[in-house]
């Protein structure tokens, strides 16, 4: 559901006034998210989507960087691990692009939020513990700054237990406290394979961008 356009500049800048780090704009690109073979086309529609509330919004007299500074994205993760670290990497570098367009330092990046795809959780507990793990070890290695793992029995519908909720907690502290991948910026930088998919995917998802603009697909 888009927010109400015609309300944001208001509330854009009382964030501004009252709460300066309160991301008031999320860009959902959960509904694009479409599995591993479609990547670049998730990707394509995400940049489609921030471009259109910096544009729109820029046209109603908001500076382009006090934009990005209220936003933020939410991604899913699916269980391709090398594919959807390219993702969060290639993300990056696009919307880097993007803000050079509209005269924003390309360093401004809002934060990422990461959540598990909802193909990807299944009836059983166990395998959804086990695929929280690689999942959301590679939306760290990708470079999310919040994850958000759903403990393994609700997507049956039920109400969390004491062990699954303990589980998607430690599914974070181990990756934090015993293998230590915030210590380092960029854990895949160097990697031939990585490095050669996250160029890839990001030609391919700049290619989508520019045909969803040329369309024009979304108006506020």
């Amino acid at each position: 559901v888009d927010p109400p356009m015609d309300k944001m500049k208001a509330c854009i800048e009382f964030c501004q006034k009252n709460m300066p780090q309160f991301k008031i704009l999320q860009v959902n690109g959960r509904e694009y998210h479409g599995g591993n073979e479609y990547s670049s086309r998730e990707l394509g529609y995400i940049l489609a989507k921030g471009n259109e509330y910096l544009s729109y919004l820029s046209e109603q007299g908001l500076e382009p960087a006090l934009v990005n500074q209220h936003m933020q994205f939410a991604i899913s993760i699916s269980t391709s691990f090398f594919v959807e670290i390219a993702k969060l990497r290639a993300f990056r570098l696009l919307w880097g692009n993007v803000l050079k367009a509209h005269g924003v330092d390309h360093n401004e990046m809002p934060p990422v939020e990461v959540h598990l795809a909802s193909e990807t959780q299944v009836k059983d507990i166990h395998t959804n513990m086990i695929r929280a793990t690689t999942q959301s070890m590679s939306a760290v290695i990708g470079g999310a700054d919040r994850l958000y793992v759903r403990p393994a029995n609700m997507v049956k519908k039920e109400n969390p237990t004491p062990f699954t909720s303990r589980i998607a907690r430690n599914v974070q502290h181990l990756l934090k406290m015993e293998s230590y991948l915030d210590r380092v910026m960029d854990p895949a930088a160097g990697s031939y394979y990585i490095e050669a998919l996250t160029n890839k995917l990001a030609q391919e998802a700049w290619t989508k961008f520019q045909e969803i603009e040329a369309n024009k697909e979304f108006s506020p």
